[in-house]
């Protein structure tokens, strides 16, 4: 798994595929959880749907980030 930045856009590459996040503004959010709809497929080359490669997207490169940011967000609606 590697990134390249190619024209101002972030490039995710794996073994079977591509992508990118939908707007080059999400990696500059702090609080955002990133979804199966942030993502932009480039090539899929697996034998997965689309939408379950997204998933699979969001656990191989976002799950641990994605639960620090959810805990984050909790604690600070807690404390309101």
């Amino acid at each position: 798994m590697r990134t390249e930045y190619i024209n101002g856009v972030v490039h995710y590459y794996a073994d079977n595929y591509e992508f990118t996040l939908s707007d080059e503004k999400f990696h500059r959010y702090a609080t955002l959880v990133v979804r199966p709809t942030h993502l932009n497929l480039i090539d899929n080359q697996t034998n997965l749907s689309d939408q379950d490669l997204k998933e699979q997207i969001i656990q191989d490169w976002f799950a641990e980030e994605n639960d620090i940011v959810r805990e984050s967000n909790n604690k600070k609606r807690r404390k309101q």
